[in-house]
């Protein structure tokens, strides 16, 4: 193992300290424990100044064990949690790896049990740190409710950036909704569900086995298609995920929805770009107010964050500037109402660039490319040519 790891423990027992601190040395794992500490409190403030690969975490009851892994799995994705116990319980293994545990660790810990758990997490950071040149884009485009147009304009802005000759990647993280799939007429072998069991051994091979590629030349990644396996995925997975997509693609764009927290928050703290995309009714807008706020917090750069307005008509209802400033943010791109077109494209599970690319709407979201990127959006002939 080469690459030297850092660690933290939270735990107020000294003799579980003692016996990790004892098990790290025995194992011959390159690894340093930063500190050994009593509570969650002190535990996330050498995390926030010092980003540990590895938070070991002594369980003292299962309930407030889930809390707490869940706490620290989402609001510090990068770290793996591992959990200590005093019983193999089948039970508390199953709750705490939904909430994000990366290893479950019977006490007293085996030094070569630690060994191989920490190796892992090694060889994740290993492969990133070989791949961090060829960092992609991640695009995230969110709203935390359905009906907004959100799945559009995550598909079509995909189906463009490929057009350009991008190699692009399209990832459904909406996980209790994700509609990408029917959107694009794909009857998927597999979805991310498929990754669960992997967490924390992923490789590209088995990746690219999960995706499929559309003609329109995106490669996607489904959302699960039964809730209960939606349930099983943690923000670590999502996280891994999103880097090997990150590493091995020029652009990334992710389509999610739900709360501001879970798995989201390691989509939003990858992303380059978040695309908030609303409409301007009132509800809507009260929605985008909680929600901007909760989504600057969760990324940590307001500059990351643009706004979109979609199914905007000047004529009616509430303007653009009214809009700006209830929310205290300007619109980065509008996109017009064209409902029968965006309808007829999705029944045809054709992205609409590529069904009617002199649309209004294809129109705006070609000139929301060129925002993003720098440059020209693709010409109709060519969009055409490559999905045919």
């Amino acid at each position: 193992m080469t690459t030297e790891l850092s660690a933290i423990l939270i735990g107020n027992d000294p003799q579980v300290q003692h016996s990790i601190e004892s098990a790290l040395k025995s194992s011959g794992a390159n690894v340093r424990l930063l500190a050994a500490v009593d509570d969650l409190q002190q535990g996330m403030r050498i995390m926030q100044t010092n980003s540990p690969n590895i938070v070991i975490l002594d369980l003292k009851n299962v309930d407030q064990g889930e809390k707490e892994t869940r706490y620290l799995a989402t609001r510090f994705p990068r770290t793996a949690v591992f959990v200590t116990a005093a019983e193999k319980n089948p039970d508390w293994i199953l709750t705490l790896i939904r909430a994000g545990a990366r290893e479950y660790l019977t006490k007293p810990v085996a030094a070569a049990e630690l060994a191989q758990a920490v190796e892992k997490v090694s060889l994740v950071w290993a492969a990133a740190a070989g791949t961090r040149e060829t960092k992609g884009s991640v695009i995230s485009v969110y709203n935390p409710s359905g009906g907004m147009g959100t799945t559009t304009v995550a598909v079509n802005l995909a189906a463009l950036l490929a057009a350009q000759g991008k190699r692009t990647a399209l990832l459904d993280l909406n996980l209790h909704a994700g509609d990408v799939a029917a959107f694009l007429d794909l009857t998927p072998r597999y979805t991310l569900a498929s990754a669960t069991p992997k967490l924390g051994a992923l490789d590209a091979d088995f990746l690219r086995s999960i995706t499929v590629s559309h003609g329109c030349g995106v490669d996607v990644l489904n959302a699960p298609d039964e809730l209960e396996e939606a349930d099983l995925v943690a923000p670590e997975l999502v996280h891994e995920v999103i880097r090997y997509f990150q590493t091995h693609y020029e652009y990334t764009i992710i389509d999610t929805g739900g709360p501001a927290a879970g798995c989201n928050l390691a989509v939003f703290q990858a992303s380059d770009r978040i695309l908030f995309n609303t409409v301007l009714h009132l509800p809507a807008l009260r929605n985008a107010q909680r929600y901007l706020a909760a989504l600057a917090r969760a990324a940590g750069a307001e500059e990351r964050i643009k706004l979109l307005v979609n199914r905007h008509d000047p004529r009616e209802g509430i303007k653009v500037a009214d809009g700006e400033k209830v929310l205290s943010v300007k619109v980065f791109q509008t996109i017009p109402n064209g409902a029968a077109d965006v309808t007829a494209s999705i029944n045809k599970g054709v992205p609409l660039v590529i069904d009617n690319p002199r649309s209004p709407v294809a129109r705006s979201l070609e000139e929301l490319v060129r925002k993003l990127t720098g440059t020209a959006a693709p010409a109709e002939t060519k969009t055409l040519r490559r999905f045919l």
